[in-house]
């Protein structure tokens, strides 16, 4: 038998022994934030050729505290989700400037 408590524990009851399982978020003193994610769309101008967003997102995923980068050639932008206690718009731009694309942050 399984069964859900509201505390977020999970109790298994297997055969004559009950096996209790706790979220760790149930754990006492587990204060721990989810991080500050921001997103910014950038615009790349001099992504012209299919091999450019690998480069643009190679060089932006590599920063610290970014989360996920998707680019898109079509439109020529790189939108980015990262820990804002961690990086800025601008460390992520001059990632992809270093790589050389220079990136903009559209507001």
């Amino acid at each position: 038998m399984i069964r859900v408590m509201r505390s977020g524990t999970i109790a298994f009851l297997l055969g004559a022994t009950s096996v209790t399982l706790v979220a760790p978020t149930a754990f006492a003193g587990n204060t721990a934030a989810a991080p500050a994610l921001s997103t910014v769309t950038f615009s790349v101008p001099g992504m012209t050729c299919p091999l450019c967003p690998a480069t643009v997102k190679a060089a932006m995923s590599g920063v610290k505290g970014v989360q996920s980068v998707k680019v898109d050639l079509a439109s020529r932008t790189a939108t980015v989700v990262f820990d804002a206690s961690m990086t800025s718009a601008t460390a992520i731009a001059a990632a992809s400037e270093n790589a050389g694309y220079k990136a903009l942050a559209r507001s």
